[in-house]
């Protein structure tokens, strides 16, 4: 509640389920120009290879666990800029694995980008992924990473003692 009140802007939690995430939490800002994309409810699946929340649980996993994930995965192109070669999806991982983060610009819907956290528990393991989405034309990439960056990382740390 206090990220959506701090900045206007819609987060979610989300886990792992086979090649979809689900949605577990959402937290909706009541005021202020909010972006509501298709399809973000609570309980929402989405395809986990174009979400910037799927990418973070993927990282997570161990390389031959996300090897065995990939293997024979038809990775579908929502939009023209979803990554869909495995080659290619392979090096997202591998960033989002270095960066500890993901950034993903509309890759799951149009007019859409999105920064994920892992949220970890106490033993240091990623359970979840927390995300922020936005709009490219009102919220620039380098704002979203300036100004709500920061903000994930400490809602993840909060949260860590109760994961």
């Amino acid at each position: 509640n206090r990220l959506a009140a701090q900045t206007r802007e819609s987060f979610s939690a989300a886990v792992l389920d086979g090649d979809e995430v689900v949605i577990v939490a959402r937290n909706v800002s009541l005021g202020g120009q909010r972006l509501m994309a298709y399809g973000l409810h609570l309980g929402a699946r989405l395809p986990a290879h174009a979400t910037s929340t799927g990418r973070v649980l993927l990282a997570a996993m161990s390389r031959g666990s996300f090897s065995a994930w990939l293997k024979g995965r038809e990775l579908p192109r929502l939009t023209p800029r979803t990554t869909v070669d495995h080659k290619l999806f392979r090096q997202v991982i591998v960033r989002v694995r270095e960066d500890d983060l993901c950034v993903a610009q509309e890759e799951h819907e149009l007019g859409v980008h999105a920064l994920a956290v892992p949220l970890r528990n106490m033993q240091g393991r990623t359970v979840a992924a927390l995300n922020v989405v936005a709009s490219p034309e009102r919220l620039e990439l380098s704002s979203l990473q300036k100004d709500l960056l920061p903000l994930l990382l400490d809602a993840a740390r909060e949260l860590r003692p109760l994961l």
